[in-house]
């Protein structure tokens, strides 16, 4: 099996190739082929191999799909994968993941699962791949642009994304907990590690929780930065605000204050004036305040 990490088919097994609107249309040769790509580039794309003759296999995220007559699959260009094809004619439509995502977020994007057999919708989809391919010779660009386009809104009729369940949810906001201090930490990571899309992964959180991920995660953080705020009174506000992903001091002040309705500084001096009067500090409060009122220029 041939390792390749650039996932472009060379131009050696390509019949034609027509560059379509958002998306690329390639028929391939009808040679038989085995590639193992680990991606070096990412390139965002979502790819979908269609089977007119012949058979393949694709594995990719630990599944496996059987690629018959009729039938096709998706698999995404920045995780690895393998393809195998025995003779025969196929079709391979490269689109923009995002594009797909935004247009159709409740779509089961799962990679490596054959389609085009049992549901309706992707017996659809297969047909008009699989004319697609039969007519490679007759389709002008103009056409070409004209039948991505109309694939690309046929991917709605596809299988939904099936629902999440909870102890992945769970496993979501976990990951999202153990990363609050990672200020590279974006809401596509926790939903691709959960196998679905950042937009459908919000819809799931907005009906749990009220909020999307993004609001999640900034909310967790400052949460987390207003509790140290109170425990660490003579650290400046800005490392505190930098420890929970907050690089820009001014920003995380003005998102504190949309937060709780007061700043930092303010926050800090509330919350040791709280302890020390419930912890009969009595005239101490002043002195124990004072650290708070010299990094309130941090906040």
């Amino acid at each position: 099996m041939e390792l390749t990490h650039v996932a472009t088919p060379p131009e050696s097994m390509l019949e034609r190739a027509v560059r379509a609107g958002p998306g690329e249309l390639l028929w391939l040769g009808a040679e038989p082929f085995e590639v193992r790509c680990e991606p070096s580039v990412s390139t965002g794309l979502l790819k979908i191999v269609a089977v007119a003759e012949g058979e393949g296999v694709i594995v990719q995220a630990g599944r496996r799909a059987l690629l018959r007559e009729g039938t096709f699959a998706w698999f995404q260009s920045d995780t690895p994968f393998e393809l195998t094809m025995s003779r025969g004619r196929r079709l391979l439509l490269r689109l923009p993941l995002s594009a797909v995502q935004q247009r159709h977020p409740g779509v089961d994007l799962r990679t490596a699962v054959t389609r085009g057999e049992e549901h309706a919708g992707e017996r659809v989809v297969a047909g008009l791949l699989r004319q697609i391919l039969s007519e490679s010779s007759s389709l002008s660009e103009r056409d070409c642009v004209a039948a991505v386009g109309v694939v690309l809104e046929a991917i709605g009729m596809c299988g939904r994304a099936p629902a999440l369940p909870q102890a992945r949810v769970e496993r979501a906001l976990a990951d999202i907990e153990r990363r609050l201090g990672d200020p590279t930490l974006q809401p596509a990571d926790v939903a691709r590690a959960q196998g679905v899309s950042r937009r459908y992964l919000d819809g799931v959180m907005a009906e749990q929780l009220g909020c999307s991920l993004a609001a999640h995660i900034r909310r967790r953080r400052l949460e987390r930065a207003a509790s140290e705020l109170s425990l660490r009174p003579l650290e400046a506000v800005s490392e505190v605000a930098a420890r929970w992903g907050f690089r820009d001091t001014s920003h995380f002040t003005r998102l504190f204050r949309g937060h709780f309705a007061t700043t930092p500084a303010v926050y800090r001096r509330a919350a040791l004036d709280h302890h020390m009067r419930t912890c009969g500090g009595g005239g101490r409060t002043a002195d124990a305040a004072s650290p708070a009122r010299g990094s309130s220029a941090a906040g």
